[in-house]
């Protein structure tokens, strides 16, 4: 219960600094690295109580790499899920919160992309650089993962709003800057990332 807590808590801040951002906030020019900011914090607030995992599709490749339990997984995707979208409601009440007339409409073909490609590189680098015996007890990890987003904020961020977590994609569609359809397109995406990203860490990593 704990962890599912934690997960929840880290889950909502990230996910309110993106809708804030996106929302025309103080951070709005800055928004990528807000987010790098608040990720890197709550990773190592809650790296040694729940992993500090924080997005549904990086659970599911802890969990091909046998560090989640299936229950465990469950639990985690309820708390990161139901933190995305209260994130969006809270934001929703501060008063100079924006948000476009109509939802955010991206090339398909090219988002489905980007954000199969980089949540792939982000579940990638969680799993080498957080659950490997040769990284064990380094303390850059943290950064590591942060970064990955922060470059696919910087580069495809006009492609796709650089989601590649469901829990923040769930704060985007509450906010309306996601339609439905694009947001469940995207998580097929995001989840396609992951298991390839477990599998090649099986291959690339086979004593592990």
């Amino acid at each position: 219960m704990k962890n599912a807590i934690v997960e929840f808590i880290g889950t909502f801040f990230v996910a309110f600094v993106v809708a804030i951002a996106v929302g025309g906030g103080i951070a709005a020019n800055l928004a990528p690295l807000a987010v790098f900011a608040i990720l890197v914090a709550c990773i190592h607030c809650g790296r040694h109580l729940s992993g500090a995992v924080y997005n549904p599709a990086v659970t599911v490749t802890l969990w091909m790499r046998g560090s989640l339990q299936a229950k465990t997984l469950l639990v985690f995707w309820a708390a990161q899920v139901a933190a995305g979208v209260v994130a969006a409601l809270v934001a929703k009440t501060m008063p100079n919160l924006t948000m476009p007339a109509q939802p955010f409409a991206p090339d398909m073909r090219s988002a489905i992309i980007v954000e199969l490609l980089f949540t792939f590189l982000m579940c990638f680098v969680v799993l080498q650089v957080a659950t490997t015996e040769k990284s064990k007890g380094n303390s850059y990890y943290g950064v590591a993962i942060a970064m990955v987003v922060l470059a696919g904020a910087l580069t495809v961020g006009t492609v796709s709003s650089a989601v590649f977590n469901p829990a923040v994609g769930a704060t985007l569609a509450t906010l309306g800057h996601l339609t439905l359809p694009t947001y469940f397109t995207y998580v097929g995406a995001q989840m396609a990332g992951a298991v390839l990203a477990g599998g090649l860490f099986k291959f690339t990593n086979a004593g592990e």
